[in-house]
């Protein structure tokens, strides 16, 4: 029920015991592994649009088969098994919808938030660096033409 920001920074700092306590990082080192699928009609009609909006053809243009469930699912989006014409087995990577609205809004929200939290708990730690290096990593991890490459 976790948004993807909210995932992504739970997942971070379940292995930063200097910054929370024990009992948080245990709660939150379950998700590194425990993020549902959202619905395979969404996520099939996301890989339809941009399939069609990259001039590719519809899906069963592109794929001879596509798994009717996903193989894998993670905080920003999840994962199909493909074939091409050719035979290829193919790793089809569909994003969330919304993702990126998602996790630049709730980031604007933990930079507002992270001088509070930091004086509050009186900790020595640069939250907003730490909020914009993982916004970078979000942006980095959201380009999957670039990891495709």
């Amino acid at each position: 029920e976790l948004g993807t920001t909210a995932i992504k920074i739970g997942q971070a700092l379940s292995i930063r015991g200097d910054l929370l306590p024990a009992p948080y990082v245990a709660e939150l080192s379950q998700l590194q592994d425990q993020v549902a699928p959202f619905p395979t009609d969404v996520a099939k009609t996301i890989i339809s649009e941009e399939l069609r909006a990259a001039g590719k053809g519809s899906v069963q243009e592109v794929f001879t088969s596509l798994s009717s469930a996903p193989i894998a699912s993670a905080s920003i989006g999840q994962v199909y098994k493909g074939v091409l014409p050719d035979g290829t087995e193919v790793a089809v990577k569909v994003q969330r919808p919304d993702v990126v609205l998602d996790i630049a809004l709730d980031l604007y929200f933990c930079r507002i938030i992270a001088p509070v939290y930091k004086r509050v708990m009186k900790l020595n730690t640069d939250f907003v660096g730490l909020i914009d290096e993982w916004g970078a990593g979000f942006v980095n991890e959201l380009d999957y033409r670039r990891e495709a490459d």
